[in-house]
């Protein structure tokens, strides 16, 4: 997957948003199709894109953003969800660490264009993506400790809130 391009900044950061919101629910739909192991790190990536979003939201704000209303992008995010019914723990891992390398060059682009007050803000939204990506390497690999990537992420902005 390649980083996609925005019109402006502005458009950028509303997208990055707008998946923070939808991706909980996508999330929450993939943990209602798994057990165990998996449905349990389903439910923490459920937790950081929802702190995420609630972090970003005073950035969207200030940009003076609308942001789709939080119930259609849920059924976006249960949409995509559903479509993947029926992957494999092992299909959604190799998808998280091969494919979301793009989302972190699209935060690192939307961190670039905040004012610097909010990139704190744009850091952690940065960090999330990193924290999912080297928790399914870490998955993967079969390490025993893999999600502790998940509730670092979640403990440090647990902090700043």
């Amino acid at each position: 997957m390649q980083p996609r391009v925005f019109a402006d900044a502005n458009a950028a950061l509303l997208n990055a948003y707008e998946e923070e919101v939808s991706g909980a629910a996508y999330f929450a739909g993939l943990a209602d199709q798994h057990t165990g192991r998996a449905r349990d790190a389903l439910l923490l990536m459920v937790e950081m894109e929802e702190a995420t979003a609630r972090v970003m939201r005073p950035v969207v704000d200030a940009a003076g953003l609308c942001p789709r209303h939080a119930d259609d992008l849920a059924l976006e995010g249960h949409a995509e969800a559903e479509a993947l019914r029926g992957a494999g723990w092992e299909t959604l891992l190799t998808g998280m660490r091969d494919d979301y390398g793009a989302y972190v060059a699209e935060f690192e682009a939307v961190r670039a264009s905040v004012p610097p007050h909010f990139r704190t803000r744009a850091d952690l939204l940065i960090a999330h993506e990193v924290a999912i990506i080297d928790f399914a390497r870490a998955e993967l690999a079969g390490e025993a400790d893999s999600m502790s990537c998940l509730r670092g992420y979640l403990a440090e902005i647990r902090a700043l809130a």
